[in-house]
């Protein structure tokens, strides 16, 4: 928990000083000082812990509820921090690559979320307004930032984490990705 409070103060203040480094050097980065700080320098260590992002697997419900969503019309992205080379790696270990209409990676504005440019990029890739997207994310920080920017947002909120302080609320919580289906095609 604490290695990722620290990717995200690293990102955060990389993007606010103008010094946009990609997902993977921020990721490194941030494990070189974690790792320096309880002072292991394993080299193997290292390697193994990044490569991970490059195998992460989807939970289990999820293949279903994507294929779930897309014989329902729905268009469907990923729009993430991560660049799009281990975007495609994950959503390809995890085998739903194929249901995914775009790839879309912070990368193309050289900024991270939440700002606002991110979020931008579903809204120009579809040509639809962002109260047209339904937008969904477990971290809650991007919950509330999109709902800001204008998504429909569901916040997936499987660990029962508080609320975030900002001034827009999700318009749903769930638990499970199994519960969108029923909300997105109704």
């Amino acid at each position: 928990m604490r290695v990722r409070r620290l990717w995200h103060a690293v990102r955060w203040l990389r993007g606010l000083a103008g010094n946009h480094a990609d997902f993977w050097q921020v990721t490194g980065d941030a494990l070189d000082f974690a790792l320096a700080t309880l002072h292991i320098e394993e080299t193997a260590l290292r390697a193994r812990l990044m490569n991970l992002y490059l195998a992460l697997d989807a939970y289990p419900e999820v293949p279903s509820v994507l294929k779930r969503l897309k014989a329902g019309g729905m268009k469907l992205a990923i729009l993430s921090n991560g660049s799009a080379a281990m975007l495609a790696a994950a959503a390809a270990n995890a085998g739903i690559g194929d249901l995914f209409d775009a790839i879309l990676s912070v990368e193309d504005v050289k900024v991270y979320k939440p700002h606002p440019s991110v979020y931008q990029l579903a809204c120009t890739r579809f040509n639809l307004p962002a109260h047209r997207i339904c937008f969904l994310s477990s971290n809650g920080w991007d919950a509330y930032s999109a709902k800001a920017f204008g998504f429909r947002v569901l916040w997936c909120n499987r660990f029962g984490q508080a609320p975030e302080r900002i001034p827009e609320t999700p318009d749903a919580q769930i638990t499970t990705l199994a519960e969108v289906p029923e909300i997105v095609l109704a």
